[in-house]
């Protein structure tokens, strides 16, 4: 909920303020801690306020870490819960996150369960730590699955990172090669191809070819940067509203070479970890499952993992369910069966997850020197199409000359 606040500061000072809330109460109770006077309290209508995006203050993965580290030595030092999470807030300089400790401690002092007061965060803290937490209340080990969940959120965030520099670099090397193919044809060739005009040299069809691309692009480039930036707009917002625009954007990112193995690797790293994080804690296969389904972007990983769920539901291993999808690689298929047969799933899984890990860990490190070959290519390809097609032409102008 969103609530437009015409209100008097500490200082005296009046303002207006645009505030996040989940309730009315809680608003209020914000306003009084922040010493603010509310004059005049509107809230913003539920279809407006759904689409209005949260930019500032955003809660970062790594507060949600350190949230959960410090709660777990809270509990463990027997510390009472609420005051815990009151000092959390205080330290914090996020004004957002600060509100939403405020409330969740406001919410255990009324006698909620730690699980029930974070269900109102859950898009904050994910479905998964929130399982976790239930599960650790449930069995009376809340502070050892905080710590597990601490842990698989700082390996994932971490994976994650990794994962996107290592896509970064192929973007940014690809589109800084065009950019400067783009000039050379744009203000260098037409220089050159002026002179030859100027001396009526005969020109080859290479080069005239390369002339009237250089003269397309120098007089609508405008026109085709604003295409560009057209079409990714809407492409953007087809791929977030329409699941078939997400299934085929993927399905080409997974024929793209270095791409694909980066998004295989990150992908059976962070579901390894999650089923083996799942089975130290208790929670059921089938749940795990679900939970990853919704947690899980990649399109074709996600239909893998219900075709998967549905395998496993009729019996079959796995193992066996996994490999039926076509998708995981065969290293990770032998890993579970062998947990499987030898029963120590768990140790297989951490091993999988590990290894995975560290394979995008490496591709993060050297994607420079992998990309560097294909990037020489497309220079040196460019660069030889330049010259047949200038060579010829240069050739005549001297003889012309002499």
């Amino acid at each position: 909920m969103h609530f437009i606040v015409f209100n008097i500061n500490k200082k005296g000072q009046k303002g207006i303020s645009f505030i996040e809330a989940t309730e009315y109460d809680g608003l209020l109770k914000m306003l009084d801690r922040d010493m603010v006077f509310p004059l005049k309290i509107i809230e913003v209508p539920p279809m407006i306020s759904s689409i209005i995006p949260s930019f500032k203050n955003k809660i970062s993965p790594e507060e949600v870490i350190e949230m959960m580290e410090n709660l777990q030595l809270v509990i463990r030092a027997g510390l009472p819960l609420r005051q815990g999470i009151i000092d959390l807030a205080e330290d914090s300089e996020n004004k957002k996150f600060k509100n939403m400790l405020f409330q969740i401690a406001e919410d255990v002092n009324k006698g909620k369960s730690l699980s029930s007061a974070f269900e109102s965060y859950k898009d904050v803290v994910g479905t998964m730590i929130l399982n976790l937490i239930k599960i650790g209340e449930e069995t009376g080990q809340l502070e050892l699955t905080l710590k597990r969940g601490a842990s698989f959120l700082r390996r994932i965030t971490t994976l994650k990172k990794k994962a996107k520099s290592a896509l970064i670099y192929p973007s940014f090397a690809f589109f800084a090669v065009m950019g400067a193919m783009l000039v050379w044809m744009i203000y260098v060739l037409p220089q050159m191809t002026e002179l030859f005009k100027e001396m009526n040299v005969e020109l080859p069809f290479l080069t005239i070819a390369m002339m009237n691309i250089s003269d397309f692009l120098a007089n609508y480039i405008g026109y085709l940067i604003g295409g560009l930036v057209i079409f990714i707009a809407l492409f953007k917002f087809a791929h977030k509203k329409y699941k078939i625009v997400r299934w085929y954007t993927d399905k080409l990112m997974l024929k793209i070479p270095v791409i694909k193995q980066v998004i295989i690797s990150f992908n059976t790293a962070f579901i390894s970890e999650y089923l083996r994080l799942a089975l130290v804690s208790g929670i059921p296969i089938f749940s795990a499952l679900d939970t990853l389904n919704k947690n899980i972007k990649n399109e074709l990983f996600q239909k893998a993992l219900q075709d998967a769920t549905l395998e496993i539901s009729r019996g079959k291993q796995l193992s066996v369910a996994f490999s039926n999808t076509k998708i995981f690689p065969s290293f990770t298929i032998r890993m579970m069966s062998v947990g499987e047969s030898a029963g120590t799933l768990e140790s297989q899984l951490d091993i999988v997850s590990s290894y995975y890990y560290e394979k995008v860990d490496n591709f993060a490190e050297n994607i420079g020197k992998i990309i560097e070959p294909v990037v020489l290519i497309i220079v040196g390809g460019f660069m030889a199409l330049v010259m047949v097609g200038l060579m010829g032409p240069m050739y005549d102008l001297i003889s012309n000359v002499q």
